[in-house]
């Protein structure tokens, strides 16, 4: 069964390979979508209503945690209401989850110079700093699959990146990682490959498909 959070369909990655549609490979499209989204340092699917406390760093740009910002519901600051006049989000700073505030500053309520400031640790992820209410996120294959009445906006790059994953997953399963193998025509030989820690699951050239898709934040 498909999952929300499924950056791909199981019926295209069966395809790639050749094979039937089977929970086990659902499981894998599944698995190699978080996958994805964990090597991007984000979440893909649309939300709806999300509730964030963004770190603010006194400056006019706020990031959310899930882009593109589709729509803002509300903000707060303090406990107050901030009039919607007072920030915009659209175009290329809703395509990378900012909130731009058009008079003034937000407030810093985030890390500074590496130590936690005692008024800002009070004040972060709570009801007196900044609070934002927005939908957000790009809608997903697996919800798409699920019933949603929107169209898959998930951008075609991450999609590929992670058919090539789940393919990838497929085909390695009771491989050992220790053993490599060439061949040149008839020849064949294997042997034992050093072992590499933290080797990431994504292939090279997924990681080229979702190199504009990687969030680095600084906490």
């Amino acid at each position: 069964m498909a999952h929300p959070a499924d950056l791909c369909l199981a019926a295209t990655v069966a395809d790639d390979l050749g094979v039937a549609v089977t929970p086990r490979l659902e499981s894998l499209v599944t698995a190699a979508s978080r996958a994805v989204a964990g090597y991007c340092g984000r979440v893909f699917e649309y939300g709806q209503g999300l509730v964030e406390y963004p770190a603010g760093y006194g400056r006019p740009l706020l990031l959310l945690e899930r882009p593109p910002v589709v729509l803002v519901v509300s903000v707060w600051e303090g406990g107050a209401f901030v009039p919607a006049e007072e920030y915009e989000s659209h175009g290329k700073l809703a395509d990378a989850g900012m909130l731009y505030r058009r008079r003034g500053v937000w407030p810093e309520t985030a890390r500074s110079g590496g130590l936690v400031v005692e008024a800002v640790d009070s004040f972060q992820g709570s009801e007196d700093s900044i609070r934002v209410v927005y939908d957000g996120g790009f809608v997903t294959p697996g919800q798409r699959a699920l019933g949603a009445s929107r169209v898959v906006t998930l951008p075609e790059d991450v999609q590929e990146a992670t058919v090539h994953t789940a393919v990838q997953l497929y085909r390695s399963r009771g491989v050992d990682a220790m053993v490599a193998s060439e061949s040149i025509g008839d020849w064949s030989v294997s042997y034992f490959a050093a072992k590499t820690e933290g080797k990431s699951p994504i292939l090279d050239v997924a990681q080229a498909l979702l190199a504009p898709f990687v969030i680095h934040r600084v906490s």
